[in-house]
């Protein structure tokens, strides 16, 4: 019953990016040595935009599609309403820091990747609260210069320049900066770390008591890093929403343990950690954000969002061509979303 590799690395090794995040806001105090820290980290490479015949290619093979039932009536995803015109940000106030942190779908060379996670990390120095959004992957959206389709698909075609644009365009988020993750050493990370703290519900146990080495009692529980992986995986016994509301959780886990750690500690873990992620951001960004994160992140409160929200949309198989069909979140009250994203941008 153990789920394959592959798919317990995918999404949930953003665990890793929001502890990067919060080890960053120590830097801006440590001079020489957090700049040489800082330079560690990869940089992305820039990516070109896929062209349409490319972009065609990826569709005749997409996974995603599924013979349609000649019995069963689907609704037409032409028909799926969506932002047709670029919307106007928020004011985002000059407290607000948005940082995305994405997990790939998965990484072969050579191919393009989709972001199977994709979430956004707001600290507002004014409130001192931070707060964790999921952009759920399958919600249908605009892409600006593509066809409609899936958010995930937005990396695919053009990376974080691409990403970035698509959540403006439909969500009116204005990103700071983005990690992207390096799936394959989340296991290590959560060990070095000491393990993840979770509630576990009585199915999530139950579900975990099936893969051996996994048994893990209901309850408050520290998570090593095998068992953290499969439980941010975790979906057949509920759906993607609960497994995104798990990621949440163990980046809420991470974040509680580690907001109040000494700044030397944090430096004791990052020679561990450089290599592991990759970003957009300068070094005098990171600076920034941290000289501006620092003084309030201990004081801190967290929070969780999903985007869309429960009760914005309708979700479902839709044909996406004739005899084809596919998941989706479709149909989305943009503009409520948009308003609820615009409370957290706010003070």
């Amino acid at each position: 019953m153990e789920p394959k590799r592959k798919k317990i690395l995918r999404s949930v090794l953003i665990t890793v990016g929001i502890l990067l995040a919060l080890l960053l806001v120590a830097f801006a105090g440590a001079g020489a040595y957090a700049n040489y820290l800082m330079s560690q980290i990869p940089r992305m490479e820039d990516v070109s935009f896929l062209s349409p015949s490319e972009v065609g290619d990826l569709l005749q093979t997409d996974p995603d599609l599924e013979p349609i039932d000649p019995s069963v009536s689907l609704p037409d995803i032409s028909d799926v309403i969506f932002p047709t015109e670029p919307v106007k940000p928020p004011e985002k106030s000059k407290n607000v820091i948005n940082i995305l942190l994405i997990g790939q779908d998965e990484t072969v060379p050579g191919v393009r990747a989709r972001s199977d996670s994709m979430i956004l990390v707001t600290f507002n120095t004014a409130t001192k609260d931070v707060t964790f959004t999921s952009f759920m992957r399958d919600a249908y959206v605009q892409i600006p210069g593509y066809s409609p389709n899936k958010l995930n698909h937005a990396y695919q075609y053009g990376g974080v320049k691409l990403l970035n644009k698509t959540l403006k365009v439909n969500y009116g988020v204005e990103v700071d900066g983005n990690i992207e993750i390096n799936f394959e050493q989340f296991k290590a990370v959560i060990d070095m770390l000491g393990g993840v703290e979770v509630e576990l519900t009585e199915k999530e146990s139950w579900y975990m008591g099936h893969v051996p080495g996994c048994e893990v009692p209901a309850g408050k529980v520290k998570l090593n890093g095998e068992q953290a992986l499969l439980y941010a995986r975790i979906r057949e016994i509920d759906s993607d929403y609960n497994r995104t509301a798990r990621q949440r959780n163990v980046l809420m886990g991470l974040a509680k343990a580690y907001k109040d750690r000494p700044v030397t500690e944090m430096f004791a873990l990052l020679d561990d950690m450089m290599g592991m992620v990759t970003t957009n951001m300068t070094n005098a960004q990171m600076t920034e954000y941290g000289l501006r994160v620092i003084p309030v992140l201990a004081g801190s409160s967290f929070h969780t969002l999903q985007i869309p929200a429960n009760g914005t949309f309708d979700q479902g198989n839709a044909q996406v061509r004739p005899g084809l069909k596919a998941w989706f979140q479709y149909n989305i009250d943009f503009e409520k979303n948009r308003e609820i994203l615009r409370r957290i941008f706010e003070e």
